[in-house]
């Protein structure tokens, strides 16, 4: 009995001393976890106790399992923080928007600004941003997609096209001189964030012409005066100088003559204050970057014609005949009155 006892006392101790190890194992492996404190517990009570090796047995399946699910919680809580540091380090999109909330507020120009420009003159597409950083202003063209500038640099072959950027009012106006019928469309401001932002522009060309009243022949008498007018219709801009021609020859500043030309934006005059038949002929008005207009001016010669002064003539003599006629006859009359 006393070999028996002993042999099974050693298997008990062995089963313990296995069940140990394991429990070493994995607390080891888990950092310090409290599975080593429960086989600290375990070796107080190792001494012969049945019940707790008969336990240690029995749940050593059931450990395994909750190391592997420990292990898994573990790699989960630690992508985790990675993938936090990793938002930090990197944050989603562009820092601005972020900030700003709305990427809209990037832009003070109101999108779908419409601008109409005259074809020759010179069309400003507005774009204001709000908070730019460092992110770069660029101008597409929609019909076609071509990217016409970046920052200030243009990256058209068309020259036509370039930036005119103040730095202290965020201004990225596009300029384009002079205006084609062809420029008419859809323009895209855009900054480099990530996703884009982009405000949009619709350019509407307009075709000015210069039209002048009483067109195309005036008649007017020797001697009087003579004022043209020269409207613009449909223009977008007023323009800088407006010349007026006689034929061929401008007459802007003749004014050893009186001449006269007043200039504004919707109009203007030419003001002769005494014409003669050698100002007759062709009248052009030419207004910047408007196709011109023309009038053909008759001044007529104010003298009589010969038949008409004939007839004043022969007129002015009757009347003469016929007060020397009455005035002899009155004095006859005296004379007879004094003889009797």
């Amino acid at each position: 009995m006393d070999k028996c006892d002993a042999r099974t006392r050693l298997m008990y101790v062995l089963l313990f001393a296995f069940v140990f190890c394991g429990e070493q194992i994995t607390a080891d492996f888990e950092g310090g976890g409290g599975w080593g404190g429960d086989g600290g517990g375990g070796s107080d009570g190792g001494d012969g106790s049945h019940d707790v090796a008969v336990e240690a047995a029995a749940t050593g399946h059931g450990s395994r399992k909750q190391r592997v699910h420990h292990h898994k919680r573990h790699l989960s809580r630690s992508s985790s923080v990675a993938a936090a540091a990793a938002v930090d380090y990197y944050p989603p999109g562009n820092a601005l928007i972020n900030e700003l909330g709305n990427p809209e507020n990037m832009f003070v120009t109101e999108n779908g600004t419409v601008v109409t420009s005259q074809i020759g003159g010179t069309a400003i597409l507005p774009c204001a941003t709000a908070k730019l950083g460092t992110a770069t202003v660029s101008w597409i063209r929609r019909i076609d997609y071509t990217i016409l500038t970046i920052g200030t640099r243009s990256y058209s072959s068309d020259k036509r096209f370039y930036v005119d950027h103040t730095r202290h009012l965020k201004t990225w106006n596009l300029e384009i001189t002079p205006v084609e019928a062809t420029d008419a469309g859809l323009y895209e401001c855009r900054i480099a964030t990530h996703p884009t932002t982009s405000n949009f522009v619709h350019l509407k060309v307009t075709e000015a012409r210069a039209e002048i009243l009483g067109a195309p022949d005036l008649y007017i008498m020797s001697g009087s005066s003579l004022r043209l007018v020269c409207r613009l219709q449909g223009s977008t801009q007023a323009p800088l100088f407006v010349f007026w021609y006689h034929s061929e020859r401008m007459i802007n500043f003749d004014t050893d003559r009186g001449l006269i030309v007043h200039i504004n934006s919707t109009e203007s005059d030419l003001i002769m204050p005494y014409t003669n038949t050698s100002d007759s002929g062709n009248y052009t008005c030419q207004p910047q970057n408007i196709p011109p207009a023309t009038i053909h001016v008759h001044v007529l010669q104010s003298e009589v014609p010969a038949a008409m002064q004939h007839g004043v003539r022969s007129t002015s003599t009757s009347g003469s005949f016929a007060i020397s006629n009455c005035a002899m006859f009155t004095i006859i009359y005296m004379l007879l009155q004094m003889l009797s």
